[in-house]
């Protein structure tokens, strides 16, 4: 049981209220969310297989885990190059870098984001704590949006579980626009022996959090809504994995497969029952075994000389068809969410930077600036809302709160020596550029100094 389906058992005894939901919501989260999160953490309806024999039962079927690895190769492709976040005012520059740091932005940021590109949201909670700017990483299924349209998610609850000793808490921070500003209720719960939750007094566990919050004049809300760039049949965001789950199947199909293969393809040796020991064990039943370690020469009767041979009857490892099998598999993955075949292949033959990937102008380009293009509206955003809490606080002044903030992914910052040294050619072959500008492009020459070069390489 989840944060999201313990708010919606709430006891409605006393002033504790579940939070309402559509059925379009719930079926939201029950066949979107709940599913996505269960095959991105080795889940999924496929996870148990039967055994066989008598006693019958079920296994764990082995899981490559190419949800996970699908949605951090996506993170890392999106975010893990040189990021520019720049602020008009220095002084502002300063406090929104400070603010970051603080937070340890750049080593959260990366994993957030990689549960979007598999829950299919997250939000980024901005607030102020001890005069300090905070933010907090939420993810899809403990928020639920209450006010959405075309234009966004702009109201929700934020949903957390917290222990004191043995009991346990679960805390709603409701975000919701008024029609003076912007208003934000927190709201209690404590666990009962029965399993239910009860709403108690704030100040039971958090003594210094208000109840409820106004700020007037605010239209924008106080936390920034993520999700990729994938189409789906509801604006609150898609998993980049959701018609890519049969796949996912498959993958774990033939990775168990190949997993049994070593385990029901052990070497077996065939013994005559001459051959074999026996003693008895502590049920007191007779145990037949062949010695392998037995060295001394024993002497059998039998008439028929082939009955005293040992066989081996091991079988042939089916590796290659597995392995291929699977390849063909990642291929198919890779194609349903917008990657170029051998993306995520296991082989060094993919394209290793973000340069080598512009270069070839494939489709892991284009998903990648896509997905980028939604994670810099949050992230400016996200600059807003810290520039408007430092105002707030007092910590730079109101009309810094006001700037514009920019972000540039910079992707082509370095390049590939291999994808620059290719291009080069292929220009120079076309003719499109001379060897002195084709020596250039490939050693960092200039002109003269390939003029040069060129006149050494001809002497």
């Amino acid at each position: 049981m989840n944060i999201r389906t313990w708010l919606q058992g709430l006891s409605a005894r006393g002033k504790a209220q579940p939070v309402p939901m559509s059925e379009e919501l719930k079926s939201y989260f029950l066949t979107g969310v709940d599913v996505w999160k269960s095959v991105y953490g080795g889940g999924g309806d496929w996870r148990y297989a039967r055994k066989g024999g008598l006693n019958g039962g079920y296994r764990r079927v082995k899981s490559l885990g190419a949800a996970k690895a699908l949605c951090s190769e996506l993170s890392a492709l999106c975010f893990s190059q040189q990021m520019e976040l720049k602020v008009p005012d220095q002084k502002a520059q300063s406090f929104v870098e400070q603010t970051l740091q603080q937070n340890n932005f750049w080593q959260c940021f990366p994993l957030f984001l990689e549960k979007v590109f598999a829950l299919g949201s997250g939000v980024v909670k901005i607030y102020p704590e001890n005069g300090r700017v905070k933010l907090d990483y939420v993810q899809a299924d403990a928020f639920i949006p209450t006010q959405y349209d075309e234009k966004g998610v702009y109201g929700g609850v934020a949903v957390s579980l917290c222990c004191d000793g043995s009991d346990r808490y679960l805390l709603a921070e409701r975000h919701e626009k008024t029609s003076g500003g912007y208003r934000i209720t927190n709201t209690l719960y404590k666990k009962r022996s029965g399993g239910d939750f009860k709403e108690v007094p704030l100040a039971e566990l958090f003594p210094d959090l208000q109840e409820q919050t106004d700020i007037d004049g605010l239209t924008k809300p106080l936390f920034v809504y993520f999700r990729p760039a994938v189409a789906g049949d509801d604006m609150l965001g898609v998993s980049v994995f959701a018609g890519a789950i049969d796949t996912l199947e498959a993958l774990d199909t033939v990775f168990d497969s190949l997993e049994r293969e070593f385990v029901l393809g052990k070497k077996r040796i065939i013994v005559p029952t001459s051959a074999l020991k026996g003693e008895y064990g502590s049920d007191g039943k007779l145990h037949k075994y062949f010695d392998t370690e037995d060295e001394v020469f024993q002497a059998f009767s039998a008439d028929d000389k082939e009955e005293l041979k040992i066989i081996d009857n091991s079988g042939e490892l089916r590796v290659d068809e597995h392995i291929a099998a699977l390849e063909q598999l990642l291929d198919l993955l890779c194609m349903q969410t917008g990657l170029s075949a051998g993306s995520l292949s296991y082989h060094s033959t993919t394209a290793k930077t973000a340069t080598e990937v512009i270069s070839r102008n494939d489709k892991t380009h284009r998903t990648k600036t896509a997905h980028q293009q939604l994670i810099r509206e949050g992230l400016i955003d996200m600059v807003k809302n810290i520039l408007l809490l430092g105002a707030l606080e007092g910590e730079i002044s109101p009309e810094l709160a006001k700037a514009e903030p920019t972000v540039v992914f910079s992707d082509s910052v370095s390049r590939d020596n291999a994808s620059k040294i290719d291009n080069a050619l292929k220009l120079l072959d076309a003719g499109v550029i001379d060897k002195n500008r084709a020596l250039g492009e490939i050693y960092g020459l200039s002109d003269a100094e390939a003029a040069q070069e060129q006149e050494t390489m001809e002497v």
